[in-house]
């Protein structure tokens, strides 16, 4: 669980360092984070309402 935690704080740590040097890069990533989280949803409630 530790090795977990230590992973994604290097990760989002490394991730904001990036992102903030380019502007567009965190707008792409914004963009597909958004359109992923959308289709993992519609994904669910078709689940959902299919069984």
């Amino acid at each position: 669980m530790t090795a977990c935690a230590l992973v994604y704080l290097a990760v989002g740590v490394l991730a904001r360092t990036v992102l903030k040097t380019r502007p567009s890069a965190a707008r792409a990533v914004t963009r597909a984070s958004g359109v992923m989280m959308i289709a993992i949803g519609a994904f669910l409630l078709v689940e959902r309402l299919a069984g």
